[in-house]
């Protein structure tokens, strides 16, 4: 696909902000983008805040899950 970004958003948790932003990127993104996020400590979920906020402006919330940074490098970018 021409014109088609991987954006990955990283940081500690993989639990709040970076969750946000991949949803955001991967919504508003559409054809264009793909977001991301991974941490290098994850929590192993989500603040239940963070999925309050994704569902009060109807994102999707199903794909999304607190993962490591080695998950990601790994399968290369894919999930």
């Amino acid at each position: 696909m021409q014109g088609h970004y991987n954006v990955l958003f990283v940081c500690t948790g993989n639990s709040a902000r970076s969750i946000l932003a991949e949803a955001i990127v991967h919504h508003f993104g559409r054809d264009r983008f793909r977001g991301y996020s991974a941490g290098s400590q994850p929590k192993g979920f989500i603040y239940p805040q963070t999925l309050q906020v994704l569902k009060a402006v109807d994102l999707p919330i199903d794909e999304l899950r607190s993962k490591s940074w080695a998950e990601i490098h790994d399968t290369g970018g894919s999930r």
